[in-house]
C-alpha cells in the first residue's frame, strides 16, 4: 500500500497549520486514499497509474489550500462557518474550471460519450431551428416587408380567388389604403430561348404585371425592370433573375438593352433582379403583360395573384375594411361579374408560407425539442452515476469546509463545459445538416428566393440551448449528490447507492421512454399519413407512362384545324420512332402535375333547374385525347369512351365521372343526358352544350383528395388547346428512356423551335412529387423518433446495469440463501417492467394531445389511430426486452462468493 503522507503534508504546506490539526487531516485523506487505491486495483489499474488517479481524483491543489484557508485563519482570529466564501469569486471559478477540464480529461470516454449526446441533440435543434427562423420567425427579405400583403377575390366557394386584369386595375383606383398593386400569374411556363448557334434551350418563365418588382421593392442588379410605360409600348420586353444572368450570360451586364429570340419573337432584355424576386415563382426570367388596356369585357377573365404595399398610416384592419368598400363598388357598378365577390387580403409572409409550412416547421421543433430533452436526460443519468462515485470526493470537500454551493457550482461548471462542447460539436454538425439540406427539402416547401441560412441568429440560438441545457441536465444530478450528510458519505461502502440518486434516475428513464412513445406515435401516425396517399385506389395507374408538356406558339397554328394537324403529326413522328405502346393528350394529369392546372367550368344540366348567374355548379374540366382512359387504366363505367369519330363537325360529346352523376343528375339517368358547360365567368361567355356519352370511374386529382371531385372529359377535337401534356407508354422497358426519341421526334415537327417541351416526368414520379411533403415530414419525424428511442434504450439499459452493478452483493447473499439465477432473473426484470409500463402509460397520455394537435396534416388515418398505439407499444416492448437482457442476464450470473468478498 503506498504512503500518502509525504504527499499530502506538501499539498498542506501553505496552511501553517499545528501539528496534531494536519496529522488528523492526514490520516482522514489517507484512508480515503488507501480505498480509492483498493478500488482501481481491483479494477486492473497498475500500481503507478491507481496512485495518480487516486491523487488525482482527490482534490485540486489550489482548491485544497482555498478550502483549508478558514482553519488557517482560525488560528490568529476566530472559527468560520464551514465553507466561508474566499472573497475571490473569479479565482474560485477559475479553480472550478481547471479542475473540470482536468476531471473531464481523465474520464475521457464519459466526456466523449456526453458530448456527442448533446451534439445529436443541439444540432439537430439549432438545423431545425432555421427552417424556423426562415418561415414563423425571420421577416421575408424584402424591404418593409410587414407593408406587403397578397390580395384575392372570395367568395361563398374559396377565400382565394383568381382577380382579372380590369379589376386589379380598379382596385388600385379606387382604394384609399394602397400605395402601390400589381399581379402575376402563379404559374411558371417556359419559353423556348434560340441561340445563335441554331441550339435552343426551354426557360422557366412567369408572367406578370408591370410595377410588380417596385412593389416587392426589389431593386435591379443591372438596368431596370417594367414600368407603366412598357405596359403601353410595342414591344415584347423581359426581366431575367440573377442565377439565370450568371449561368448562361456569364455575368455579362452587356446583356441589358440586347434582345433574345424566344417562342420565335424578339424581347428585349430590360434588366436583372436579385434571387428574392423568384419568391412569387421559380422563374428564370419575368415576361410582362399588358394590363392597362383591359376592358370591361375582359373583367371575367380571371388569372392574376395579387400583391400589394401598404401606405405608411394604414394597417391590415384599415386595409381589409377600405377594400370591403371597394368590392362593394364594383359588385354595384359591374354585378355581372363581381356580385358577391369580396376581397381577401392577408400579410404575404403569410401566404407565400402557408398554414402548411408553419405547421410542418412547429412540428419539427417540437420533435427536435423531445430528443434534445431525451439527450439531457441521458447526461443527467451519466452525471447522477459519476457524482455516486465521486460522493466522498464531495462529503470530504465539505468537511474541509466547503459549503453546498460551492460544490454544486463546481459540478455546476462540469456540466456548462460539458454542453459548450456539445454545442460546438452540434454546431458543425447542424452546419453540416443544412448544407445536405436543399438535396433533401422538397423543392415547393419553401418559396423561390427563400434560404436556410447558418447565421449569427442560429449562432445564438446555439450559444442559448447550450447553457440552458448545460444547466437543466446539471442542477438536477449536482443537488443529488450534495445532499447526503459528510460523515454518512465518508463511513459509507464506495460501491453503496444512493437512494435517491436512484429514484432520480428512474425518473429520468420513465421520462424518456414516454418522451419516445410520443415521438413514435407521432411519427407512426405520418407514416400511416404517407402510405394511406400512396397505396390509395386513385382510380388510374401510374405505370410506365411518360409525359411531357408541350406548348406551341399559338400564332405559329392560328386555327384548331391547324393546331391538331401538328399534334396528328407529333403523334405520327412518336410512333414511328419505335418502342411505343401508346399515346394520348390531356390538358391535365393527376396529382397536381406541375405546370398544368386542372380547370373549372360551370355547368347546367337540362332538365334540372336553371341556376343563378354566378351560382351554377363547377366541376373540373378536362381536354383529352381518344385512349387518354385507356392509358390510364381508368375504368368506363358505362356508355363509352372518345373516338376518333367525335371531330369538330360531329355532334359535341362529354364523358363525366361517377361523382358527378351522383352530385349532379339526381335521378336523371346519365347516358344521353345533355349539360349546358360554359368555361368562362364572361356574361357573353360560349355556352357549349354536350351530351354525356359515357361515364368513367372516379379518379383523386390531388394528393390530398378523400372522396373525387365532380369531373367534365371534352374531346380534344372538338376543343383543341395549345398547352397539352402528351403520355407516351414504353412496350418495353422504362418509360424515361423514352425521352430522347419523343424529344426528337418532336424536333423534327418542329423545325423552326416554336415548341416548348418541359416538365418530362413519368407518372410514378408525378405522384412521388404530389406527396413528397408528407414524404418528407414523415421521413424526418421517423428518423428523429428512432433517434429518440435509441437513446431512451441506452438510458434503460444504463439504469439497468447500474442497479445491477449496485445490487451485487444483495443478488449474492440471495444465491446463497437459496435463490435460485431464475429468481434473480425475475427480480431484475420486475423492475424493468415497472419501469416499461409506467413509460408506456404517461406516454399514452401525453400521446393523446399530440394526435390532436397533428390532425390537420394527417390524411386517411384518425388522431387516435388504435393500429399506430400497438405497433408503438409493440416496438417499445421489444427494445425494452433487448435493453433489459444484458444486465438481466449478468445478474443471473452473480456468483455467491465473488458477491459476498469484502464483508
Amino acid at each position: 500500500m503506498p504512503d500518502w503522507t509525504h504527499h499530502l503534508r506538501q499539498r498542506l504546506t501553505h496552511l501553517d497549520l499545528d501539528g496534531g490539526r494536519e496529522a488528523e487531516i492526514v490520516e482522514e485523506l489517507s484512508q480515503h486514499l488507501d480505498e480509492r487505491y483498493e478500488e482501481l486495483r481491483r479494477h486492473g489499474s497498475s500500481e503507478a497509474e491507481a496512485c495518480r488517479v487516486a491523487m488525482d481524483e482527490l482534490v485540486d491543489p489550489d482548491s485544497l489550500v482555498e478550502h483549508m484557508r478558514p482553519l488557517r485563519q482560525a488560528q490568529t482570529v476566530e472559527l468560520p462557518t464551514p465553507g466561508m466564501p474566499t472573497g475571490s469569486l473569479w479565482a474560485d471559478v477559475g479553480t472550478d474550471l481547471r479542475h473540470a477540464m482536468r476531471g473531464l480529461r481523465n474520464q475521457l470516454t464519459f466526456s466523449v460519450v456526453a458530448i456527442f449526446t448533446l451534439a445529436l441533440g443541439i444540432g439537430a435543434n439549432c438545423a431545425i431551428f432555421a427552417l424556423a427562423d426562415a418561415t414563423l420567425l425571420r421577416a421575408l427579405p424584402l424591404p418593409e416587408a410587414e407593408q406587403l400583403v397578397m390580395m384575392s377575390e372570395s367568395s361563398t366557394n374559396s377565400s382565394s380567388g383568381a382577380v382579372s386584369a380590369t379589376n386589379l386595375n380598379d382596385w388600385q383606383a379606387r382604394s384609399q389604403s394602397l400605395q402601390s398593386v400589381a399581379g402575376f400569374v402563379p404559374n411558371v411556363g417556359s419559353m423556348v430561348l434560340a441561340n445563335p448557334d441554331g441550339a435552343a434551350q426551354t426557360v422557366p418563365r412567369q408572367w406578370v404585371t408591370a410595377g410588380i418588382f417596385d412593389v416587392l421593392g426589389i431593386q435591379p442588379l443591372v438596368g431596370r425592370t417594367f414600368k407603366p410605360e412598357d405596359d403601353k409600348a410595342e414591344r415584347n420586353v423581359v426581366v431575367l433573375s440573377e442565377a439565370f444572368w450568371r449561368s448562361r450570360f456569364n455575368a455579362d451586364p452587356g446583356i441589358v438593352g440586347n434582345d433574345l429570340r424566344l417562342d420565335g419573337e424578339m424581347f428585349n432584355v430590360l434588366g436583372v433582379v436579385p434571387e428574392q424576386a423568384q419568391m412569387i415563382g421559380r422563374a428564370s426570367m419575368w415576361a410582362m403583360i399588358p394590363i392597362l388596356s383591359a376592358s370591361n369585357e375582359d373583367r371575367s377573365d380571371r388569372f392574376l395573384r395579387v400583391v400589394g404595399r401598404l401606405r405608411a398610416d394604414a394597417d391590415l384592419k384599415a386595409a381589409s375594411t377600405d377594400m370591403a368598400v371597394v368590392a362593394a363598388g364594383l359588385a354595384r357598378d359591374f354585378p355581372e361579374v363581381n356580385q358577391g365577390l369580396g376581397i381577401a387580403i392577408e400579410p404575404l409572409q403569410a401566404a407565400l408560407f402557408g398554414t402548411d409550412l408553419r405547421q410542418t416547421a412547429m412540428l419539427f421543433l417540437a420533435v427536435v425539442g423531445f430528443v434534445l430533452l431525451i439527450c439531457c436526460a441521458n447526461v443527467a443519468n451519466l452525471l447522477l452515476a459519476r457524482a455516486n462515485a465521486r460522493r466522498r470526493e464531495f462529503a470530504i470537500r465539505a468537511a474541509l469546509g466547503a459549503n453546498r454551493w460551492r460544490v454544486m457550482r463546481q459540478m455546476l461548471v462540469e456540466s456548462l463545459i460539458l454542453a459548450l462542447l456539445g454545442g460546438a460539436l452540434g454546431l458543425l454538425l447542424g452546419a453540416l445538416i443544412l448544407q445536405i439540406a436543399p438535396n433533401l427539402i422538397p423543392q415547393d416547401l419553401l418559396p423561390g428566393g427563400v434560404e436556410l441560412h447558418f447565421d449569427l441568429r442560429v449562432l445564438g440560438f446555439c450559444l442559448l440551448a447550450s447553457v440552458l441545457v448545460g444547466l437543466l441536465f446539471g442542477i438536477g444530478p449536482a443537488w443529488a449528490a450534495t445532499r447526503q450528510a459528510p460523515a454518512a458519505a465518508i463511513g459509507s461502502e464506495t460501491r453503496g447507492s444512493s437512494g435517491r440518486g436512484g429514484k432520480m434516475r428512474n425518473l429520468l428513464v420513465v421520462a424518456e421512454v414516454a418522451t419516445a412513445v410520443v415521438l413514435l406515435f407521432g411519427a407512426g401516425l405520418l407514416l400511416r399519413t404517407l402510405l394511406a396517399m400512396q397505396y390509395v385506389d386513385r382510380g388510374y395507374r401510374a405505370g410506365e407512362t411518360l409525359t411531357l408538356l408541350v406548348d406551341p406558339i399559338g400564332d405559329r397554328y392560328p386555327t384548331d384545324a391547324s393546331l391538331l394537324q401538328f399534334f396528328d403529326e407529333i403523334e405520327r413522328q412518336v410512333l414511328a420512332s419505335g418502342n411505343v405502346k401508346q399515346l394520348a393528350w390531356s390538358s391535365a394529369l393527376p396529382m397536381g402535375t406541375p405546370g398544368g392546372t386542372i380547370g373549372n367550368a360551370a355547368f347546367d344540366v337540362e332538365g334540372a333547374a336553371a341556376q343563378a348567374k354566378g351560382q351554377q355548379a363547377v366541376a373540373d374540366y378536362q381536354i383529352v385525347s381518344p385512349g387518354y382512359l385507356s392509358a390510364l387504366d381508368i375504368r368506363v363505367l358505362s356508355g363509352r369512351e372518345f373516338s376518333d369519330t367525335d371531330r369538330a363537325d360531329s355532334v359535341p360529346v362529354c364523358m363525366v365521372n361517377q361523382t358527378f352523376v351522383d352530385t349532379h343528375l339526381g335521378g336523371i339517368t346519365p347516358l344521353g343526358a345533355r349539360i349546358a358547360i360554359r368555361t368562362s365567368t364572361a356574361p357573353d361567355a360560349k355556352v357549349t352544350v354536350r351530351e354525356i356519352v359515357g361515364v368513367s370511374a372516379p379518379v383523386m386529382a390531388r394528393a390530398t383528395e378523400i372522396d373525387a371531385a365532380p369531373k367534365i372529359y371534352v374531346p380534344l377535337a372538338q376543343r383543341p388547346t395549345d398547352d397539352i401534356f402528351l403520355l407516351v407508354q414504353p412496350k418495353v422497358g422504362s418509360a424515361s428512356a423514352l425521352i430522347p426519341q419523343v424529344r426528337a421526334a418532336i424536333a423534327r415537327v418542329d423545325t423552326e423551335q416554336l415548341v416548348t417541351v418541359s416538365d418530362l416526368m413519368t407518372l410514378e414520379e408525378i405522384a412521388a412529387d404530389a406527396t413528397s411533403r408528407h414524404r418528407f415530414r414523415a421521413v424526418l419525424v421517423l428518423a428523429f423518433a428512432g433517434l429518440a428511442l435509441l437513446l431512451a434504450m441506452v438510458g434503460v439499459f444504463g439504469i439497468l446495469a447500474w442497479s445491477v452493478q449496485q445490487r451485487v452483493r444483495d443478488f449474492g447473499v440471495r444465491m446463497a440463501v437459496g435463490a435460485t439465477a431464475n429468481d434473480v432473473l425475475r427480480l431484475v426484470l420486475r423492475g424493468a417492467l415497472v419501469l416499461t409500463v409506467s413509460s408506456l402509460l404517461i406516454g399514452l397520455l401525453l400521446a393523446v394531445p399530440m394526435g390532436r394537435w397533428m390532425a390537420s396534416v394527417l390524411y386517411g388515418v384518425s388522431p387516435f389511430d388504435p393500429l399506430t398505439l400497438a405497433m408503438v407499444m409493440l416496438v417499445l416492448a421489444l427494445t425494452t426486452l433487448l435493453a433489459t437482457l444484458v444486465p438481466a442476464l449478468k445478474a443471473a450470473r452473480v456468483h455467491p462468493v465473488e458477491a459476498m468478498r469484502g464483508y
